[in-house]
């Protein structure tokens, strides 16, 4: 019998029942909860007459309707205004954990998790949000779930899923200079296209990746849907073990040691066998830039773009409005225009209606 993944491992951990023909049921050690896709959850549980089966493992925090000026004035759109207030409404009757506007706690919630020491290797992690996928920087297996799913976790801290097959990614050898982790999952992703992950957990590998920072596994980890992956994960090592070290809700003492002692096992084993390999050279990831209207469509700042004409996809070449060769009046088989000159890019996505992957929650 072979050995088994990182993702295997993490999975086996927490299959609460199995059953042939029928999905796992997997226990979820952290529910991280937000105003959008709470508010039709909650209702579900108070329709029902259900409590929340275990409020000490959920976390709320209102971050994707959260102005970024007058922080302390109403919020004035008022849809927004009532998700974030049903939110506060919800998670008191429910006896929630909540990070308001305001308190010193609140954040994106993907980056609350890890900085207060929430997120913890091995932990099965979701939340009704796709890039819950960043949290696999640190070894747990995180993924993002629907409305019906938040209400199920709610009720029970369960969650039935299909077995999801196994992918590698392995980025050997040393990045170039000006190279970041964004040039390396965009790289990724333009190599695997978008349904390259459909079905599967990745786990990134190699050298370019274990020198990466927690910040930059979380940025490689994030995008991982992307590239239509279910999530994507990083064995958990020294950088991880030094990064959650003193955060609030990591152990300590000696609970500290033993979780180390166990986390480090939660590596795939030499002889496992991946449903599928890839493998990429560090030292050909330069600077990457997206170029059309999906994550796929990435290039290098030294590549040209292509001719539309080309694409075997005709619906590839459409776009608002027609891609790049208008927006950015950026001809096929020429240059970057700004290639050289990274802070007039910066300007230029910032004034374009169109902009390539964002900045991720």
């Amino acid at each position: 019998m072979s050995g088994k993944t990182l993702s295997q491992k993490v999975w086996d951990r927490h299959v609460v029942r199995s059953a042939d023909g029928q999905p796992d049921l997997l226990f979820i050690d952290l529910h991280l909860v937000h105003e959008v896709t709470s508010p039709q959850a909650f209702d579900g549980l108070r329709t029902a007459g259900r409590r929340v089966r275990h409020p000490e493992l959920t976390v709320a925090t209102e971050d994707h309707n959260v102005p970024t000026v007058d922080i302390d004035q109403p919020i004035a759109d008022p849809v927004s205004r009532t998700q974030v207030e049903a939110l506060r409404t919800n998670c008191e009757e429910f006896g929630v954990r909540l990070y308001p506007m305001g308190d010193p706690g609140q954040g994106i919630v993907h980056v609350i998790g890890p900085e207060k020491g929430l997120t913890l290797p091995g932990m099965t992690v979701v939340c009704g949000d796709s890039h819950t996928s960043t949290h696999g920087a640190f070894g747990a297996l995180a993924f993002g779930i629907g409305t019906s799913e938040v209400e199920h976790v709610l009720a029970t801290q369960t969650l039935p899923q299909q077995v999801p097959g196994t992918l590698a990614v392995t980025v050997d050898g040393t990045l170039p200079e000006g190279s970041t982790a964004k040039d390396v999952i965009l790289a990724i992703v333009g190599h695997l296209g978008t349904g390259g992950g459909i079905g599967s957990v990745i786990e990134y590998r190699g050298e370019v990746i274990r020198n990466l920072s927690m910040e930059g596994r979380m940025t490689v980890c994030n995008m991982s849907i992307e590239a239509g992956a279910k999530a994507g994960l990083i064995a958990p090592d020294d950088t991880t073990f030094e990064y959650l070290a003193g955060r609030p809700h990591a152990p300590f003492g000696a609970d500290w040691d033993a979780a180390v002692n166990d986390w480090r096992s939660l590596a795939t084993d030499d002889d496992a066998v991946f449903d599928r390999e890839v493998v990429l050279d560090g030292a050909d990831i330069v600077p990457h830039v997206s170029w059309g209207t999906n994550p796929g469509q990435v290039m290098r700042m030294d590549g040209t773009v292509p001719d539309p004409g080309s694409f075997e996809d005709p619906s590839q070449a459409e776009g608002p409005p027609s891609g790049p060769w208008t927006t950015w009046d950026w001809p096929p088989g020429n240059p970057h225009p700004r290639r050289g000159r990274r802070h007039r890019v910066h300007r230029l996505v910032h004034q374009q209606p169109h902009r390539g992957p964002p900045g991720r929650r």
